[in-house]
């Protein structure tokens, strides 16, 4: 019973190609009866449409789908007419006929998108109808270009607008939901007063321009603005007032200019996000950096040259030989590593340097026996104590 009700689209592409039609006696007769047919059709077709799309809408979007399938191969079946002499297979009136039916499967389909304009504004424009639309889009393109030409909005901005929407206009299968976006941003951009780039960016957020282009134009401007302010919580300030502007623009379209990427809005707060993030963490570090400065001039602390492993490891022979206490172990080097720093290491860790002196590496054992040779020999050639026996 479902394939009765289409079957009539599979007829008239078969039954309406110019090689068939070319074939027929009395060719004229022939197609204005297929039309007639075909304009029958059309009205019970309406009813199994909506039970179908009770049923299931992905079903009735298909349906959609081969009417604008059928649309399209009439209207290439036309162009393929207008390429032949009238007087060679084809008359005026069977020209006609297919424009006839061209307008009958574009009512058609417009009286199905009334019943779920969702799915209908999904569906591609006919090859019939896209022409004239982009026709129309095309003229307000011109029109906007010369308002843009004649304003004082940033150059940059002006490419963006206009380049995002003439790929826009040119996009191949352009549905109609596609079309709308580009007739309302149209229609509003030439009524916008003043246009000037700041109203220009706010429309575009307002709309959702999600073009990587505008992003990029949106990610530079961001950068220049920072770049200008040498305070770090100047640069915060700056950023929480970008993200209050983007919040509070209301959105003037459920629409978008590429409707499976992200909102062009989310971009920008993702963007904010991670740079208010990254200034925090500057702002946390030069926090540290000051504290630790003043760490060093209260504690006054003397430098040792020698790598923290190698200091732990003479701290421990200064205990181990009872020349430093070892009663409290943690509070001694807690004391050195308070009042001392290596070349590398300004700031000891108490807890690692007491660990590096008992986790000895062969390497650091050696280095540190060749440090006592070296005070040893030091003792003999100023002290002459190298033949000298203590009692």
């Amino acid at each position: 019973m479902a394939e009765k009700r289409i079957s009539w689209i599979y007829e008239i592409i078969e039954r309406l190609h110019p090689q068939t039609i070319k074939l027929e006696k009395g060719r004229s007769t022939v197609v204005a009866q297929l039309i007639t047919t075909s304009a029958e059709k059309i009205k019970t077709f309406i009813p199994y449409y909506i039970n179908q799309l009770a049923k299931s809408e992905i079903q009735a979007k298909m349906l959609l789908m081969q009417i604008v399938s059928a649309s399209n191969s009439i209207y290439n079946y036309l162009t393929i007419l207008n390429k032949i002499e009238c007087e060679q297979h084809f008359s005026a009136q069977i020209r006609m006929c297919y424009l006839k039916l061209l307008t009958l499967l574009e009512m058609l389909l417009e009286t199905c998108g009334k019943f779920n304009k969702a799915i209908f504004l999904q569906i591609p424009l006919t090859t019939h109808s896209i022409s004239s639309i982009r026709m129309e889009l095309r003229i307000g393109l011109n029109v906007l270009r010369l308002i843009v030409a004649e304003s004082e909005v940033n150059p940059k901005l002006g490419e963006v607008l206009l380049g995002g929407l003439k790929r826009l206009i040119e996009r191949e299968g352009i549905n109609r939901s596609e079309a709308k976006y580009a007739s309302s941003i149209l229609e509003e951009f030439q009524k916008l007063k003043p246009f000037n780039t700041i109203e220009v960016e706010n429309l575009l957020y307002q709309y959702d321009f999600n073009t990587p282009s505008f992003f990029n134009y949106y990610a530079k401007y961001c950068n220049r603005l920072i770049a200008g302010t040498p305070s770090l919580h100047e640069q915060l300030e700056i950023l929480i007032g970008l993200e209050d502007r983007i919040s509070s623009l209301p959105a003037r379209c459920t629409s978008k200019w590429m409707t499976k990427d992200e909102s062009v809005r989310e971009q920008i707060r993702t963007l904010l996000v991670e740079k208010k993030q990254n200034i925090r963490q500057r702002i946390e570090l030069r926090r540290f950096e000051i504290q630790d400065a003043k760490l060093t001039d209260k504690a006054e602390r003397a430098q040792v040259n020698l790598p923290v492993a190698q200091f732990g490891l003479l701290i421990r022979l200064f205990m181990e030989k009872g020349l430093l206490p070892n009663e409290e172990v943690g509070k001694t080097f807690a004391y050195y590593a308070r009042h001392f720093s290596t070349p590398k290491t300004p700031f000891i860790s108490a807890e690692s340097l007491q660990k590096k002196s008992t986790d000895v590496e062969f390497s650091t054992a050696k280095k540190m026996k060749s440090h006592l040779i070296g005070m040893v020999n030091w003792l003999n050639e100023r002290y002459n104590v190298s033949n000298h026996r203590d009692s």
